[in-house]
């Protein structure tokens, strides 16, 4: 059974994926979405989970679509 935890961390996967993709380093992430450094950073590194607002913010920065994010990250749970 997929824990919420691991849902998360397989979200930032995608989004540190995503933006390793687009060329958008945490720093532009940052100043694009308007969240914190500091937060950006932690959350990528499965420290805490994304809200909802802030999976918005980064899918439009990032030029993808939260679906696409979530069905990135539902696709690595799948396979482990």
């Amino acid at each position: 059974m997929t824990t919420a935890n691991q849902l998360s961390d397989r979200l930032a996967d995608a989004i540190r994926d995503a933006a390793s993709t687009a060329g958008v380093s945490q720093r532009e992430l940052s100043a694009r979405t308007g969240i914190p450094l500091v937060n950006i950073n932690r959350k990528l590194n499965h420290g805490t989970p994304f809200n909802a607002i802030e999976l918005g913010a980064i899918s439009e920065a990032l030029g993808t679509s939260l679906v696409d994010l979530a069905l990135k990250a539902e696709r690595q749970l799948v396979r482990a």
